[in-house]
């Protein structure tokens, strides 16, 4: 699945009432901000925040390329409209793609978005 520009967080305004309205669950390698709206025309709508203290853009682009196509795979089964933020921690490079996929999914049970926790 790839994110349409629909789906896509872009503006500074969203990105800030997540962080201030919503909810923030914390992992070794990420955290995910998610803000339930029941009145989005997608199913949800995707940021992700990576600083400079994750490396250098090389880092940041490959990290941004695996979170995507986390969110590409379990995308489907996100079973309550919102906007989600995934933010990268500094020993997000250190992760193999499985080890963020199984942050992502630890965070996505704690925040109970998740409709089929038996997915790859």
């Amino acid at each position: 699945m790839r994110l349409s520009r629909v789906m896509r967080m872009k503006s500074r305004a969203e990105f800030f009432r997540v962080r201030e309205e919503g909810l923030s669950f914390g992992g070794s390698y990420l955290v995910l901000g998610y803000l339930p709206e029941p009145d989005l025309p997608t199913s949800f709508k995707f940021g992700i925040i990576l600083t400079r203290k994750v490396g250098n853009a090389v880092v940041r682009n490959r990290i941004r390329r695996r979170v995507r196509a986390i969110l590409g795979e379990l995308g489907e089964l996100v079973s309550s409209p919102g906007y989600l933020v995934m933010i990268a921690r500094h020993r997000a490079p250190l992760a193999s793609f499985e080890e963020l996929r199984k942050d992502f999914k630890k965070l996505a049970r704690q925040a109970g978005i998740l409709s089929d926790m038996k997915s790859p």
